[in-house]
């Protein structure tokens, strides 16, 4: 809650402030989800190379099963999409990572600000 005493440009602070904290929170929801994305096709790989070569493999695709005649070909898809989760979830965490230090350095910027800002009124008063 912004305090209506409080100088534009600090109030300009507080927002950008919530801002970045709102930020963080939705990369970090991004990466919960992609990594449960990625444990699950890890999972489903294990599954695979531990299931016998004349297995049927079936894949489902919205609420329809459709077998699966090339076994290469699935497994090589289910890595490259696990790769590119991979890859996505570092540029998720760097993304964060960053944001939490800008974060971190306007939240300093703050509180020097806003100890300034209340120095300087008690001074007034005084």
């Amino acid at each position: 809650m912004v305090e209506p005493n409080l100088n534009a440009y600090l109030q300009n602070q507080i927002k950008q402030a919530q801002d970045l904290e709102a930020q963080i929170e939705q990369i970090a929801n991004q990466r919960y989800q992609l990594d449960m994305k990625v444990k699950e096709l890890d999972k489903t790989l294990k599954e695979l190379n531990n299931a016998k070569d004349d297995a049927p493999i079936y894949k489902n695709v919205g609420p329809i099963l459709y077998k699966i005649d090339d076994r290469a070909k699935l497994v090589s898809d289910l890595e490259e999409q696990k790769e590119l989760g991979q890859m996505r979830l570092k540029t998720l965490e760097n993304q964060q990572k960053t944001l939490e230090a800008k974060y971190k350095e306007l939240e300093e910027t703050i509180q020097r600000k806003y100890e300034e800002s209340t120095k300087g009124n008690n001074q007034q008063l005084s």
